[in-house]
């Protein structure tokens, strides 16, 4: 007689922008590193605001273009996911009234 519950396994994916913290520190890291290569740019280049400003706006719009693709895709299977769970209880009528 077992008088605690069996614990299930919790799935690990290796997705590392499924929080918001590491989201940010991602943004913030990849702006950075963009910035100083367009800072090396207008150094070699001698043109001093013109790559520091298009890599920095190349390495936002991306950014938020990347967290716009994995909301969308986050959001697309809570609804699938949802919509399983909703007829769930239909699925098992169906096929228990079938039998």
């Amino acid at each position: 007689m077992k008088l605690l519950p069996t614990r299930k396994s919790v799935a690990q994916t290796g997705n590392s922008s499924h929080d918001s913290l590491g989201r940010g520190v991602e943004i913030a890291v990849s702006v950075g590193v963009f910035f100083v290569i367009g800072l090396l740019l207008d150094s070699v280049f001698e043109t001093k605001p013109v790559f520091i400003l298009a890599c920095t706006i190349f390495s936002m719009l991306g950014s938020f273009a990347r967290l716009w693709y994995v909301y969308d895709t986050d959001m697309r299977t809570q609804e699938f996911n949802r919509r399983a769970a909703t007829t769930q209880h239909m699925q098992k009528s169906d096929l228990a009234s079938r039998q």
